[in-house]
């Protein structure tokens, strides 16, 4: 194997903290797509159909059989295209991570392209790799992740981050998939913090991985779970709120965030008052939602920004992994020079007035009450100034008045990215209560 392809693989399978390493990951060291896995996942003289449909062996009975890749599927959750990036031992990975990240297992990364809710996303799976599985099978994790722009270069799958972020649960006994949100990567644009996208999105990550796994014979649990940090914890409480209605066959036990983005107006004019970088997740949210909901009312945005505001946003991320000029710097921190007066004063005071759409994608896309069907874990940050601790609280408070159920867990000394769902590689706060409480909800012992 190359020098450059080592460097890959190694950050690749953990985390984009590696210095000069390219922000892809190469093709596994065949250069094989569509590959069947190697690993002895298979009883001896089990077939595939045997060891997936088993009920004897507590193994997954009724989800549909594995379908091979098409590249034109239409079907929520369908496999359009895979490929294998390479396998690595649990002595490999345990290796290169942090002092203080345990390695419970090597696994094998792929990548993917799906269908969900009309539209094409990305995603990476990690599957455990190791001498055999479960008695009852591999359960499902999918990790949704924080907010990194609304430009193609800004997919996470294919690079470091995404394999790390799918490594978080791949190294700890799961299948772990970590999926970007439509528009990250495949056509048309992203729809930023919006709720039926990014709900379904994650949903069907689950099925996908489904697909995937059994197409590689491994035996699976038919029990799920899902995880996610600021957007991802959004997302993930989207797809709590319509499983019932979107996908009653997955058997999903929990649904957890970290520092959750809220989407609550009422909240977000507190920050929006106050001039700051933090302005930048505001106007994202703005340009995409405009976007999505063919907005062509007057100017939201000011006219030093309008001409360029689609490219700036189209072309810059939030992080790049090898110092590529970042979105922040390209907007100002003032409001009053982002966005119109008349926008601004509309949006501060909740009116709204000539700007109605925004107010109702807000009650669209806030995290409210509904009718849950596992419980939620929720973490938060005490020092989080991202999504600050009293905000989370209100939500928590509203949902719970209604008969949410929800583990809420404030975290004194934690801050907005370090308390958990992060990549495999660095430690957090709450990694390993994290992975115990899922592992309970999943019955895995």
């Amino acid at each position: 194997m190359s020098s450059l392809l080592t460097a890959l693989v190694v950050c690749g399978a953990l985390w984009a903290g590696c210095e000069g390493s390219s922000s892809s990951l190469a093709d596994g060291g065949d250069g094989s797509t569509h590959t069947e896995r190697d690993g002895g996942f298979l009883r001896d003289g089990c077939t595939l159909d045997d060891c997936a449909l088993n009920d004897a062996d507590g193994l997954d009975a009724h989800l549909p059989d594995a379908a091979p890749p098409d590249p034109y599927c239409e079907k929520n959750g369908c496999l359009r295209s895979f490929n294998k990036v390479g396998d690595y031992t649990q002595e490999f990975l345990q290796g290169a991570v942090e002092s203080g990240v345990t390695v419970e297992n090597g696994y094998t990364v792929y990548t993917l392209a799906y269908f969900t809710d009309g539209r094409e996303a990305l995603a990476t799976v990690t599957i455990p790799y190791q001498e055999g599985p479960p008695s009852a099978g591999y359960a499902i994790v999918a990790n949704a992740h924080g907010t990194t722009g609304v430009g193609d270069s800004c997919a996470l799958t294919g690079t470091v981050t995404g394999a790390g972020l799918a490594g978080t649960f791949g190294a700890r006994g799961f299948i772990g998939v970590a999926l970007d949100y439509p528009g990250l990567g495949t056509e048309g644009v992203h729809p930023y913090l919006v709720s039926e996208s990014e709900g379904r999105a994650v949903l069907d990550s689950l099925r996908v991985a489904t697909q995937l796994a059994r197409l590689q014979s491994v035996p699976l649990s038919n029990r799920y779970a899902t995880a996610g940090l600021s957007q991802g914890g959004h997302a993930s409480l989207a797809a709590a709120a319509q499983h019932e209605t979107y996908a009653p066959d997955l058997d999903i036990r929990l649904f957890a965030a970290s520092g959750p983005a809220t989407v609550w107006a009422e909240l977000w004019r507190q920050g929006a008052a106050m001039d700051g970088p933090h302005l930048v997740y505001h106007a994202l949210t703005f340009w995409a939602w405009s976007k999505h909901y063919d907005y062509d009312g007057d100017p939201i945005f000011s006219s030093t920004l309008t001409p360029d505001i689609d490219e700036t946003m189209q072309t810059y991320c939030l992080y790049t992994s090898e110092g590529e000029d970042t979105l922040s710097p390209m907007l100002p921190t003032a409001l009053s020079d982002i966005f119109t007066s008349s926008f601004s004063a509309a949006y501060l005071s909740g009116s709204w007035d000539n700007y109605q759409l925004f107010g109702v994608a807000f009650e669209l896309n806030r995290i409210a009450p509904f009718n849950s069907t596992a419980p939620l874990l929720i973490y938060q940050g005490a020092l989080d100034e991202v999504t600050p601790e009293s905000h989370t609280t209100q939500v928590v408070e509203v949902l719970v008045n209604d008969g949410v159920t929800v583990d809420y867990q404030i975290v004194p000394d934690g801050g907005h990215t370090d308390v958990a769902f992060g990549p495999l590689a660095v430690p957090q706060i709450m990694t390993q209560e994290s992975i115990t409480t899922i592992r309970q909800h999943l019955s895995i012992r």
